[in-house]
């Protein structure tokens, strides 16, 4: 099972993956801006395995996030997922440093596969159930 992090400011849209994850078994946290997702991961013992990031919110925005993780060594090892309506279609590392980028609206699919992302569970992860 994988912990994501959903840091999105769309109530919705952060309710739908919850509940895809939910459904495939994954424990999910979510947060409505960077800060937020900042404040969360600074709380934990052990950081997620995987956050899902918008790069539009308001408070601190998902450039901001990724400023403010990049260098903190215990979360080297969290896999950050990109998505967000204003992607292109390849936007490089040293622009964005992120294992994937996902254009809203995400693919349930892509959801239900996170743990592909996650260098703990990649290949020992048998989902629960399938989208």
């Amino acid at each position: 099972m994988c912990a994501v992090l959903i840091i999105d400011d769309n109530d919705e849209i952060r309710e739908i993956i919850a509940g895809i994850l939910a459904d495939v078994g994954h424990t999910s946290y979510e947060a409505a801006n960077g800060r937020e997702g900042l404040k969360w991961l600074v709380e934990q013992n052990d950081p997620p395995c995987i956050v899902l990031l918008d790069l539009k919110m308001p408070v601190m925005d998902g450039w901001d996030f990724l400023r403010a993780v990049k260098d903190e060594p215990r979360w080297a090892t969290v896999s950050i997922i990109v998505i967000s309506a204003s992607l292109h279609e390849a936007m490089p590392d040293d622009v964005v440093p992120a294992k994937a980028y996902w254009a809203k609206p995400v693919d349930a699919k892509n959801i239900a596969d996170v743990h592909l992302y996650c260098a703990a569970h990649r290949d020992s992860w048998r989902p629960t159930s399938t989208v």
